[in-house]
């Protein structure tokens, strides 16, 4: 059985401007007025500096990033709607920001309809907003819509579209995606029976921790399936998933008379 879902710029413009003074009293007055004039004529090019410099920056930012920029913060908004429970302001917020093709709203949008959160539980909208984030290239949405397609969950099942898209989200460096990827192999479901291709993703999995990968690498090396046989290799990858609390592997173990500590 598959596993289940998962600036600001600123800108200072100082300008110094050296004072001069002479002791000569008869010049007193004239000073006086040339260091006002001096004064004004700085301050001038000290505002004419700063209007070219926020000049120069508007001017660097096209409709294009001032859009994106908008639609970040309201996605900051819809963040934080969510952190305070506050389901339909941020739903409004993801939906227009999902429709104008946000790939992370399009994904949190999936994930609302799928949990049921504050809305009621629609499994193919879900399959609908993963699907367009996915194409997008979200990983997450890919593995969850490699799940809707394993379990027929908002869509009709199909094995094969399931291995395309766990293989999509595997190749980003999913591990559910690389497990699940790893079993269908295993089991030649919605792709050509390849033990070698299970052992290849279950290994990286298996490498970045997963235990349920794990075990299933230690079993491939107790059977000699995918892999040349190798008892040791197999009481290693067992005893990393068992040190992380998984039941068959520990079962595994005793059952051999090595016992476990969970780290």
């Amino acid at each position: 059985m598959c596993r289940h879902l998962a600036g600001t710029a600123s800108i200072l413009t100082d300008s110094s401007h050296p004072r001069t003074g002479l002791a000569k009293l008869v010049l007193y007055t004239s000073l006086i007025l040339i260091a006002a004039a001096l004064l004004i004529a700085g301050r001038s090019e000290a505002a004419v500096s700063a209007n070219v410099s926020t000049f120069s920056l508007q001017s660097t930012l096209s409709p294009e990033i001032a859009q994106r920029g908008a639609l970040q913060q309201r996605f900051h908004e819809a963040k934080e709607a969510l952190e305070v429970e506050d389901i339909d302001r941020a739903y409004e917020l993801l939906r227009l920001l999902a429709e104008q093709g946000h790939i992370d709203a399009q994904f949190m949008l999936g994930i609302i309809y799928s949990s049921g959160l504050g809305k009621p539980e629609d499994m193919t909208q879900a399959a609908h907003w993963y699907r367009l984030a996915a194409e997008q290239g979200h990983v997450d949405a890919q593995y969850n819509l490699g799940v809707a397609y394993s379990m027929g969950s908002g869509v009709v099942a199909d094995s094969i579209k399931a291995a395309t898209w766990y293989e999509k989200a595997a190749q980003q460096g999913s591990t559910d995606a690389q497990f699940n990827l790893g079993l269908l192999y295993a089991q030649g479901d919605g792709v050509s029976k390849d033990m070698l291709a299970a052992a290849k993703w279950w290994y990286k999995a298996a490498a970045k921790g997963d235990a349920a990968a794990q075990y299933a690498l230690g079993l491939m090396y107790v059977r000699g399936d995918g892999v040349s046989q190798n008892i040791d290799e197999a009481l290693k990858w067992w005893y990393l998933s068992a040190s992380q609390g998984f039941e068959r592997a520990q079962t595994a173990l005793r059952e051999l008379g090595i016992i476990v500590i969970r780290q």
